[in-house]
Order: C-alpha cells, then sequence, then structure tokens
C-alpha cells in the first residue's frame, strides 16, 4: 500500500522510529485485507500532522494520545507509545498475535511474546494475566477474532477468562452491544453462544439467563428456557435461507440483508430470536400441578427494558427485538385458533414492517420446540401457515402501494395532515379483505367520498 511507503519514507528520512502495531501487522502477515492500521511513535502527533496532509485526508484528535487520519474509507490512527518503549508497549496489548511490530527504519518485525508462532499455530493467546483486568471486553474480542481467522484460543487463555469473567460488568454496555453484533454476523453465531456460555459471559450480560436455565420444562416444553432459545436461535440460523427459494423468497431475502444501522436485519433476528422468551421467568406459575407462562410476552417487554438500560440498542433494534418477544405467541394463536381477515390485517397493522421478523421467529421458535417432541406432521403445517401469511402480506404490499398513494387522497378530496392517513387506512383495509381489487377502483371510492 503505497501509504505505508508514504509513512516509511518520512520515517528514514527524519530518522523518526515509527512502528506499525497491531491487528495490521497480524493481517499483513496472514494476508488479509485491511482497513484500519495502527502506527506508535513518539512523534506520533507530528507524523499524524504530516500524513494528513500529504494524502489530503481528515485529522482527528480522539484523545491526547491518539490523532486519527481517514483516507479513502481507510483508517490510520497514530498514538503514543504504552510504556517507555515498543518492547514495553507490546507488552501491554490483548494477545500475543496482535503484539507484533514492523519497525519502519529497520525493516524488521519485533515480536517478543512469540505472536509469529502463534499465527502460524492458528493460536489466540493471553500477553499477560491483567489483560481481562485492564480491559474486559477482550473477551468478547477473542471470540470475535477465533470466528474471523479461524483460530483456537489458547487453553491457559480460556481459564483466565473464565477467572476473570466478572470483570465485563465494568465495561460500557455501547462496547458490549457493538462486540455483540460482530459475533452474530458469524453464519454460526450460536456456536459462539454456546462457547461465551461455557465461561460466564453470556449469565454476565444477560443475567437472565441464569434463571432461564431453572425453568422453562413444560407440557410444551422438554428442555428449560435458555436451552430452548439456543436452539430456537440455531433453527433460524441453520434454516432461514430455505425461505429464499419459496414464492416471497426474494422479498425475504432482501428483507433480511437491509441494514438497520451498523448490522442487517438478519443480525438483529438473532438477538431477537435468543432473546424471544426472556418473560418466561416473571410470567411462570403452577397451577394444580401444571406449569404455565400465559403472559411471558408483556414480562418479555418489561425484562427487555432493563436490558436496555445496560446494554443500549439504535430504536430500530430495539423496535424488532420487541416486536418478536410480543409477537410470536400470537402467530401461534393464529394458527390454532384461525387467521381470519380481520386478525390477520390487525396484525399488520400492529407490527409494520416488522412483521416478517415476527412471521420468521415464531416459525423457527416453533419449529425448534417442536423437533423435540412427537409432532405428527405440526411442522410442516406450520411452516405452510407461515407461508402462507407471508403470501397474504407482501400480495396486500403490492396492491396497497400500487392502488392508492398519500398524494391521490390529497389532490381527490383537498384535505392533508392527519386525516390523510385516516383515508388511507380505511382504503386498505378494503384493500386487504379484497373489496378494492384495481387502483381504478380504490380513485373511484376516493372520488365518491369527494362528492359526499
Amino acid at each position: 500500500m503505497r501509504y505505508l511507503d508514504e509513512i516509511k519514507a518520512y520515517s528514514l528520512k527524519n530518522n523518526i522510529p515509527i512502528y506499525l502495531v497491531g491487528g495490521a501487522v497480524r493481517d499483513i502477515l496472514l494476508q488479509r485485507e485491511i482497513s484500519d492500521y495502527d502506527f506508535v511513535s513518539k512523534y506520533f502527533k507530528d507524523v499524524s500532522e504530516y500524513f494528513s496532509k500529504l494524502v489530503d485526508g481528515n485529522l482527528i484528535k480522539l484523545h491526547d494520545d491518539v490523532y486519527r487520519v481517514v483516507v479513502d474509507g481507510v483508517v490510520f490512527d497514530f498514538t503514543n507509545f504504552k510504556g517507555d518503549s515498543i518492547e514495553e508497549d507490546l507488552k501491554n496489548r490483548d494477545f500475543t498475535i496482535n503484539a507484533i511490530a514492523y519497525d519502519f527504519i529497520k525493516d524488521e518485525y519485533i515480536d517478543i511474546l512469540g505472536g509469529m508462532d502463534d499465527l502460524r499455530r492458528g493460536i489466540i493467546k493471553h500477553t499477560s494475566d491483567n489483560i481481562v483486568k485492564q480491559d474486559a471486553l477482550r473477551i468478547l474480542r477473542a471470540y470475535r477474532l477465533k470466528g474471523e481467522l479461524d483460530f483456537n484460543i489458547h487453553d491457559d487463555t480460556l481459564r483466565l477468562f473464565k477467572r476473570d469473567v466478572d470483570y465485563l460488568n465494568n465495561i460500557k454496555g455501547e462496547r458490549i452491544v457493538d462486540e455483540l453484533f460482530k459475533i452474530l454476523k458469524f453464519k454460526n453465531s450460536y456456536d459462539y453462544i454456546q462457547m461465551l456460555d461455557d465461561i460466564g459471559v453470556i449469565d454476565s450480560i444477560f443475567p437472565i439467563m441464569k434463571e432461564m436455565k431453572k425453568i422453562g420444562k413444560c407440557k410444551y416444553h422438554l428442555v428449560d428456557a435458555y436451552t430452548h432459545s439456543t436452539l430456537a436461535l440455531k433453527f433460524l440460523e441453520d434454516r432461514y435461507k430455505e425461505l429464499y427459494s419459496t414464492k416471497w423468497g426474494n422479498k425475504i431475502e432482501e428483507y433480511l440483508e437491509e441494514q438497520v444501522g451498523t448490522s442487517k436485519r438478519i443480525e438483529v433476528l438473532k438477538l431477537a430470536i435468543f432473546l424471544h422468551d426472556i418473560g418466561k421467568v416473571k410470567a411462570f406459575k403452577e397451577i394444580d400441578g401444571k406449569i404455565t407462562f400465559r403472559g411471558h410476552d408483556l414480562t418479555g417487554v418489561d425484562e427487555f427494558n432493563l436490558i436496555l438500560k445496560r446494554l443500549p440498542l439504535s430504536n430500530a433494534k430495539a423496535s424488532i427485538i420487541k416486536s418478536v418477544i410480543t409477537g410470536h405467541m400470537r402467530i401461534l394463536g393464529l394458527f390454532k385458533q384461525g387467521a381470519s381477515d380481520k386478525a390477520v390485517y390487525k396484525l399488520i397493522k400492529d407490527y409494520k414492517t416488522n412483521l416478517p421478523s415476527v412471521l420468521i421467529s415464531s416459525l423457527y421458535d416453533v419449529l425448534a420446540t417442536r423437533s423435540l417432541l412427537d409432532e405428527n406432521g405440526e411442522s410442516q403445517k406450520y411452516f405452510e401457515f407461515v407461508l402462507n401469511l407471508f403470501d397474504r402480506y407482501y400480495t396486500f404490499l403490492e396492491k396497497r402501494d400500487s392502488f392508492i398513494s398519500g398524494d391521490d387522497v390529497c389532490k381527490i378530496l383537498d384535505i392533508s395532515g392527519p386525516k390523510v392517513g385516516e383515508v388511507l387506512e380505511n382504503i386498505h383495509e378494503l384493500i386487504f379483505k379484497g373489496k378494492i381489487n384495481s387502483r381504478e377502483e380504490a380513485i373511484k371510492m376516493l372520488r365518491s367520498q369527494a362528492k359526499a
């Protein structure tokens, strides 16, 4: 990369020691794509200012000891030493594979902790016994690196994580959420949830899960609520792409691949299905020897609001998860009682664009449950039922969007404001129920109202 050549030339010309460190060195050695670079130098401020002018980049002061230059979407961070020398700096880093430096003047790698050997062996190993106490987010980062690099975490490092897992309570929720969603990007994030649970991370991040492991077995569930939640996540991850080959597969795929902030909708849905039954702890009742969790959809929202105080999410992400918590049982109820036009239209009105998330989570929630029971074909029946709801939903959307618009209402009725929405809502319901079957009929209906 020519930018590295420019920094090297500056280092040599001015005889200023500059070191490339961290993940960039690791990824160069692994021949991976790099989107951010970290440099350390006693003259970090001077180097960053020179570099930003040279490349016409945006210079940002992050901290007194950190300056950032962004150019062509690539991030270059310039920092002071963590200590008095490059060797001391490397000892203060998290894992040996991230504790390798490249010396621009000497044109050589500095590896005092065996990081290059650990790269060859595919091992993630801590640099010191204090790495978790210094920053407990490193536990989650290790598992993210494991997934990204297909490495193994050293047994001694796992023991260290397990010993110091409670230090996660000192980490800001925003940082935990950011790292958690990086793990949810993995196609098998279920496996990583299990690994994190083995060392106590899940109980630390989501304390409700401790109680979920104690309850849940009943007439409809052969396993505890936590085990069921992880199984539902596994079913979702393993099978959601089967929906892509159905009638509305293109729409469903487009929906799940949409960005919700910094994450794809499918990644938010993974967290949603993992949390969908958290209300069962407060809803648990035993009446005449029978266990019930009636109302766990409502208590689930209360529990999720408590989680949000510790782990803040954007309104859009929180809305998806709340919809799944409140709606997953509603779909099952329609399956058992019958899905009338009135009930389905109310479902669409209540959940709007989150309805596909509710349908998908309910589908794999039920399939996970039935996989452990003598089902008598219930899974296939439920699959077909959910596909029918998708058909009714997307057919309605196509008609609604092509038959009528807010502009039509404004022009024909000469109205504005909330009244437009009320008129549209009435017409939408008639479209859903099949009483308006074309744009012409919708316009005719509007004009009849204008004359009235």
